[in-house]
């Protein structure tokens, strides 16, 4: 895997604003696999520093499980109409706000549909925002630098672990601020839990939304799939753990759908607490579970702890964060032409 590198990274998120600096509004657009997230705010260019949030929102649009009931592979009319008509009120938002700047990315299911490209051509004709389908490893790098925007950590001193809902990404930085990306391409969490549905139980997806109830050799089989994926993680990876690096969950899953499962009384998601809720949640449906996420909750906890397993991760720290912010200070979006 190639490396990028990112001269001084601390220095876009831990630096007082130059007295000359100039202060700029921009919009960042996260287009994910389950819903788009929009921010607006003001960073001052010569740091890279964002130094106020104007707005932060989202809006979910279902591109990965209409992929997921695709025949041929592509959006349906439906998710498409409803992609565009997100655009537009976006569109509307940072008009409103003054915006100067607008930089929108698409990450896993703009990179599986085959008329994803068709589809950001149409975005860009009738709303004027382009949008760029990014590699998984620059989604990575973003991920690295949503976490680092939240403040308070060393870069080289942590793993961020970034699971979406098509893709997951590991990165770390090496001691030549080096970013190093271990990827799954189909390791997020409605992939894993629609292969769960359709290899494991042997169910059709396009007509079951939901693995639960889940028995024993469900959750066997699915640890097992997952742990094989952890085992091949990039040496660097391995070797960050094996120091004490912090483990930085960002995302909703982490801390929106994991965290009021299994974390600790000081907030971190270990071990025990996923084996505990995975053991209390078999044989149950999602009545039965009753919670907001109840059709992935299981499957997220079966697929963070087989990860933490194969890597000896003892604990996560889920950070608060978006991928936005990461949007907002990654360098080379803002580069003038």
């Amino acid at each position: 895997m190639k490396n990028k590198t990112f001269p001084m990274i601390a220095l876009f998120i831990i630096c007082s604003c130059s007295l000359f600096g100039v202060i700029e509004r921009r919009a960042a657009i996260d287009i994910g696999s389950g819903g788009t997230k929009f921010a607006i705010a003001e960073v001052e260019t010569e740091t890279q520093q964002i130094t106020q949030t104007i707005l932060e929102t989202s809006f979910p649009v279902p591109y990965q499980a209409s992929l997921d009931k695709s025949s041929d592979g592509t959006f349906d009319e439906a998710t498409r109409a409803k992609g565009l008509k997100v655009f537009q009120e976006i569109k509307e938002l940072a008009e409103a706000h003054q915006v100067q700047k607008i930089v929108a990315v698409a990450t896993s299911a703009f990179r599986k549909a085959n008329n994803a490209a068709k589809f950001v051509d149409e975005i860009e004709n009738q709303t004027q925002i382009k949008v760029r389908i990014i590699p998984q490893r620059q989604e990575g790098e973003i991920a690295f630098f949503s976490a680092l925007a939240s403040g308070g950590f060393n870069a080289e001193d942590v793993l961020v672990w970034d699971i979406g809902t098509g893709s997951m990404q590991m990165t770390v930085q090496n001691d030549q601020q080096e970013l190093t990306v271990y990827m799954g391409e189909n390791m997020g969490s409605v992939a894993f839990k629609s292969y769960i549905i359709d290899t494991i139980q042997d169910k059709n997806v396009e007509e079951i939304s939901s693995p639960n109830p889940m028995n024993t050799t469900d959750v066997s089989l699915a640890d097992r799939y997952v742990r094989s994926f952890g085992r091949k993680a990039y040496p660097l990876i391995k070797q960050k753990i094996k120091s004490h690096s912090q483990v930085l969950g960002i995302g909703r899953l982490f801390y929106n759908s994991i965290r009021p499962l299994a974390a600790d009384k000081e907030g971190k998601i270990t071990r025990k607490g996923l084996r505990a809720f995975i053991r209390a949640s078999l044989d149950k449906t999602d009545q039965e579970l009753n919670n907001p996420f109840a059709d992935v909750d299981v499957s997220n906890c079966i697929l963070t702890l087989a990860v933490m397993k194969a890597l000896h991760i003892q604990e996560i720290y889920p950070v608060e964060t978006t991928s936005t912010k990461g949007i907002m200070i990654y360098p080379e979006y803002w580069e003038s032409p």
